[in-house]
């Protein structure tokens, strides 16, 4: 049941999330960013200097038709598909530990990962992009503070997080 709960709570979450930069962003563009007082919105204090200030978030409006940094954009059948298939594996995999009648990091794993990847395959389907909205334009690595987030893509991380540091 845990499991359930966790899907749905992040599908639920992200899918707030989503509809509510859609509505609030509107008509920006990517490199426009949704601030206020010229600041941006920040979870974290900006004013102090070092690792929490790079990793200051800001919200900025992207509507992804690839995957993680735009991949496989150009063919969205391929990947729906694969996709798709991750889930059904995930799914099942989730199943056989639900059956084992206890919570485990690697059913906590998966559940993480079946969540986040259902939301964005949600929005794929739906609208044939994913909604991300959250960008560490201060992160030291270039790759990273390019790359704008959604509350699914760090469940997704934190599940293989989960499935790399399990005991076997």
């Amino acid at each position: 049941m845990i499991y359930f709960i966790i899907v749905t709570l992040i599908i639920a979450g992200d899918k707030f999330l989503k509809e509510y930069f859609r509505s609030s962003l509107r008509g920006k563009h990517r490199k426009e960013h949704f601030t206020r007082s010229g600041e941006g919105i920040n979870t974290v204090d900006a004013m102090q200097d070092g690792w929490r200030r790079k990793l200051s978030p800001r919200i900025e409006f992207l509507e992804n038709k690839g995957a993680a940094s735009g991949i496989l954009s150009s063919h969205p059948k391929i990947l729906k598909g694969i996709s798709g298939v991750m889930l059904c594996f995930c799914a099942f995999v989730l199943g056989k530990e639900r059956q084992k009648g206890r919570v485990s990091v690697a059913g906590l794993g998966y559940a993480l990962l079946l969540g986040g990847g259902l939301s964005n395959f949600i929005d794929r389907m739906k609208k044939g992009s994913v909604t991300d909205y959250i960008r560490f334009p201060e992160f030291p690595v270039k790759k990273i503070s390019n790359l704008v987030f959604n509350m699914s893509d760090f469940a997704i991380f934190a599940g293989i997080f989960c499935l790399l540091f399990r005991k076997k």
